[in-house]
């Protein structure tokens, strides 16, 4: 009733008329939005007393329903699963709106000089602005002046010419562009490959050597390791940096659970228990990465960076079971199985929250590979002649030492100059690109109205 009396009263006599004839005949069209709780604006008090504006919690409640009801009335379909409260910093506000493709609706208020301040921002999914509307009024014609507010500002943002996004053009001097979900083809033979493992680990786990469970069994993983990666990469864009670090979680905690079983329990437990700690451990993996996804998005560097901690915590783990051992000649299992879990739980984790560019996390591990192999060069005269446990140890940390010495060496190597740096963060992303392979669809050749996939093997990458 309010809603409707507010439009009706203040909000008839604003409206623009054109031919004697009011706007509200016309028929809205129906928008989705999200109505933000009233936020209010409030000093903290002193220790024992109420801040100020803590009067304006009711006002603030009434506000709510009575937006819900205006904004219904201008032809607004809230979604009410988005009830939560508005981010502190409005200039998420406009990524927050692209990402739910819905209109955001904030209001706020605050006590100021004996009167209501009442602030409104809306902002719309498909434009990069923030429109705000601020009155003053007292407490009897808030609810009024609510309604009123938000009337002009849904009316202004209908008024406004639609933007058509720009069609997606090459860079000057291509005929071709990264195709949407680069990443599928890696994601789906990741996923064939890992769904066909886990369909003969559940046949090894259960003790069973019958073929006709066997092949089922394989045929029912992989093919629903196939469907699901078809459906993700028609859902979300999954890019190449995405894939790969999918496909990290997937192997080498896999790895690493059976290198642990084999390494502590290879002599007393069974074979079906160890491929169930393979099962256990890849599943486990698969979920955090993720979980890391869904927390941020992932670049190609993050991805190689997640291998390249699989990669040297399986090496790096051997050598320190070898160094505690003082024994060479045995395997490390236990240790390459608990270096490669925690190397790539670590670098995952770093992975989600820092942006690494790929060609530096290529010469990092390019410099542990020369390093170690430099390392076990130069040690190699402490194996000769039946070495003792000191001498297999000596060899052992130089080895180490030397692998870890040229993946500092190649990460410092490739450190940006200072003017590169210095470049806004897109430039310089564009400049350096990625070296994680692409398999498949890598692009779209465009000349004149025709246009064809491009398909093939794309692997590139500069090291400076």
């Amino acid at each position: 009733m309010l809603a409707a009396l507010g439009v009706a009263g203040p909000a008839s006599a604003e409206a623009p008329r054109t031919n004697g004839a009011t706007s509200a005949s016309a028929e809205p069209a129906r928008t989705s939005a999200v109505l933000f709780p009233t936020k209010i604006k409030r000093r903290p008090g002193p220790p024992g007393e109420a801040g100020e504006g803590t009067e304006l919690a009711p006002i603030a409640g009434q506000l709510d329903a009575l937006l819900a009801d205006a904004a219904q009335d201008l032809g607004l379909v809230l979604d009410l699963d988005q009830r939560h409260a508005a981010p502190d910093d409005e200039a998420e506000l406009v990524a927050l709106a692209g990402s739910l493709g819905s209109t955001l609706i904030v209001p706020s208020v605050r006590a100021k000089d004996g009167e209501i301040e009442l602030r409104i921002v809306l902002a719309e999914a498909s434009s990069p602005e923030l429109r705000v509307r601020i009155e003053r009024a007292s407490q009897a014609d808030l609810a009024v002046r609510a309604v009123v507010m938000l009337r002009d500002l849904v009316t202004g943002l209908r008024s406004m010419p639609a933007r058509r996004p720009e069609p997606r053009r090459a860079p000057e001097g291509t005929l071709t562009y990264p195709a949407k979900s680069a990443g599928r083809t890696a994601l789906a033979v990741n996923a064939t490959l890992f769904g066909g493992l886990l369909g003969y680990s559940i046949q090894r786990a259960s003790g069973s050597e019958d073929p006709r469970l066997l092949y089922p069994l394989l045929a029912v993983g992989a093919g629903g390791g196939l469907v699901t990666s078809i459906l993700v990469a028609e859902e979300w864009d999954v890019g190449v940096g995405s894939a790969w670090f999918l496909a990290s979680g997937a192997w080498w905690p896999s790895f690493a659970g059976h290198l642990i079983y084999a390494g502590r329990f290879g002599a007393s437990g069974g074979e079906g228990e160890q491929w169930t700690a393979g099962i256990v451990a890849g599943t486990t993996g698969l979920t955090l990465s993720t979980l890391g996804l869904a927390l941020r998005g992932m670049s190609e560097g993050g991805a190689l960076l997640a291998h390249s901690g699989g990669g040297l915590g399986l090496v790096l783990g051997g050598m320190t079971e070898m160094l505690v051992q003082g024994n060479v000649d045995s395997f490390p299992l236990a240790g390459m199985g608990y270096g490669a879990g925690l190397g790539w739980l670590g670098a995952a984790a770093l992975a989600v929250h820092w942006r690494p560019a790929a060609n530096r996390v290529v010469a990092m591990d390019l410099g542990a590979l020369l390093g170690g192999l430099g390392g076990a060069a130069l040690g190699s005269p402490l194996l000769l002649d039946g070495p003792t446990e000191t001498q297999q140890r000596a060899w052992v940390g130089l080895t180490g030492g030397m692998t870890l010495a040229g993946a500092a060496i190649g990460w410092f190597m490739t450190k940006p100059k200072a003017e590169a740096a210095s470049k806004p963060g897109k430039q310089a992303h564009d400049e350096a690109p990625g070296t994680l392979p692409v398999i498949g669809v890598i692009g779209q050749s465009q000349v004149g109205e025709r246009r064809a996939p491009v398909v093939g093997l794309s692997w590139s990458g500069t090291l400076r």
